[in-house]
């Protein structure tokens, strides 16, 4: 089994971690919550769903391939438009936090080509989800999931 080492100095403290990769995490993740208040603070205000967890839940529509990372496993234009548009968004935002995608926002004109809707419809259904806080709009016609958009895509997974 393969172990994994992780040192950590943060002004005068300093902390060695060794063992199994999921062991190391976790107490990395406390380390960091009882020495660096605002680390703490922001990893409990933000309600984020892992990765792990959002393929657990989308199984039968997300896949994790090595060599392309996270595929949808449907065809987008067999979903409600607003339903595709948001697992496409998730499916993009998961690839860019393993970085195997350059940026996690994208535009109107690419989700058009992808759910295979015109650009009018789909310009309607993101208006529709920016104002219920699951997009949002970044930059000049892009639009990124937000926490609460992933959060919504796990919980309501069967619907979408």
């Amino acid at each position: 089994m393969m172990s994994l080492k992780v040192v950590i100095s943060y002004g005068d403290l300093k902390a060695e971690f060794e063992g199994a990769p999921d062991e190391v995490y976790v107490s990395v993740v406390r380390f960091l919550e009882k020495t660096v208040p605002a680390f703490s603070l922001a990893s409990r205000l933000q309600k984020s769903v892992s990765v792990k967890e959002l393929l657990e839940k989308l199984g039968d529509k997300l896949a994790y391939t090595e060599g392309e990372g996270i595929v949808l496993k449907i065809p987008l234009s067999t979903l409600p438009t607003s339903n595709a548009i948001l697992l496409y968004a998730g499916a993009r935002y998961l690839n860019h936090l393993l970085g195997l995608a350059e940026k996690p926002e994208l535009s109107s004109s690419e989700l058009a080509d992808v759910v295979a809707k015109p650009e009018k419809t789909i310009s309607g259904r993101l208006t529709e989800l920016v104002q219920k806080n699951l997009l949002k709009r970044v930059g000049r016609g892009g639009y990124v999931i937000t926490a609460l958009g992933l959060s919504h895509l796990a919980e309501s997974s069967a619907a979408v």
